[in-house]
């Protein structure tokens, strides 16, 4: 790494930070590199995958913006995204809530 490239997770940090201090979350674009897995616990290699199925750990995937080849993510959408997942207290809930039998 390049001593002036900023690191995945310090981009997505900079990015909450900005968020926090009053920015417009649609204004702040990531690349790929600082949400996955920084901010979505998944691989680059899945949302890659994601953009093709539009799916992503089971669920719609977040929206993503093209500026030529470089895809980059708005922080509003990751946020979107990362509230629409429902969480449970045990895996048996999860289990229920999934219809899976446990």
């Amino acid at each position: 790494m390049h001593t002036h490239e900023r690191s995945p997770l310090d981009l997505a940090t900079s990015a909450l930070v900005r968020y926090r201090e009053g920015c417009d979350p649609t204004l702040i674009e990531l690349p790929e590199k600082a949400v996955f897995p920084s901010l979505i616990n998944a691989q680059p290699s899945t949302a890659r995958k994601s953009r093709t199925t539009g799916t992503l750990l089971g669920r719609p995937a977040p929206r993503f913006v093209k500026h030529g080849r470089t895809v980059r993510y708005r922080l509003k959408d990751v946020l979107e995204w990362l509230e629409s997942g429902q969480d449970y207290s045990n895996t048996a809930e999860a289990g229920l809530a999934q219809g899976i039998a446990q």
